[in-house]
């Protein structure tokens, strides 16, 4: 996997973030789609039903969301986030005003396999079909194909949504409850860790630090450093 640049946030000054410069193995949509489509890096081809493809406001999006895998759903549609937990994302975002987005995934094809965790901090969940969560081989194998979609989408914020996307992401062992509402780095991008939506389904309350409430406040910090750049 390429070279992370990864940091926390600091108390003063942080030093000025190095520009995301990666050797890109697709330089345009047309050849990302390309690739994809025909890629057979790992065994997750062997079960798809097509590559899912990323799904956006913008092509050129603001705010660049990462989740982890497609699910049942998306695997049919060629689509990100189709499902139940899209439907979910969207309301959300058009809850607080988040209007420029692009969704994908750390992995292209749906990864088989059921397995059920109840953890917070994993979305194999009951979405759209159960999926368990994609291995650190197969996010290797899709790592060019993000680091590509960053390029393209050139963002001006990054939401991992779930464990695997924060951790693949800003490349870290640390516990994902310590990344959550806290701003990192990702070269020159922001980057903001939040429960995948997979989970606030099972978890619906809005009350005060529930995991839907700690969601909506991350969305909010987004939407003011968005608005921020536009000044």
């Amino acid at each position: 996997m390429a070279q992370h640049r990864f940091s926390s946030p600091l108390i003063g000054d942080r030093p000025a973030p190095v520009k995301f410069k990666p050797k890109l193995v697709c330089h345009s949509w047309a050849e990302l789609e390309t690739q994809t489509n025909n890629c057979r890096a790992c065994g997750l081809h062997e079960d798809r039903i097509q590559v899912v493809a990323g799904r956006y406001s913008h092509k050129q999006a603001e705010l660049l969301i990462i989740g982890e895998g497609p699910g049942q759903v998306e695997d049919k549609e060629g689509l990100a986030f189709v499902g139940d937990s899209g439907k979910l994302l969207d309301i959300m975002l058009d809850s607080v005003g988040l209007e420029s987005w692009y969704i994908t995934n750390v992995v292209r094809c749906r990864p088989p396999e059921n397995r059920t965790l109840d953890s917070p901090f994993n979305a194999g969940s009951p979405r759209n079909g159960l999926s368990r969560n994609p291995t650190k081989t197969e996010c290797q194998s899709c790592w060019g194909f993000l680091q590509s979609e960053i390029a393209l989408v050139k963002p001006k914020a990054i939401l991992c949504l779930g464990k695997v996307a924060a951790r693949t992401i800003l490349n870290t062992p640390t516990k994902f409850e310590k990344l959550l509402r806290i701003q990192h780095q990702y070269f020159e991008y922001p980057v903001w860790a939040t429960y995948h939506p997979a989970y606030l389904l099972r978890q619906p309350q809005l009350s005060e630090h529930s995991p839907k409430w700690q969601v909506w406040q991350t969305l909010c910090q987004i939407k003011l450093y968005l608005e921020g750049c536009r000044l």
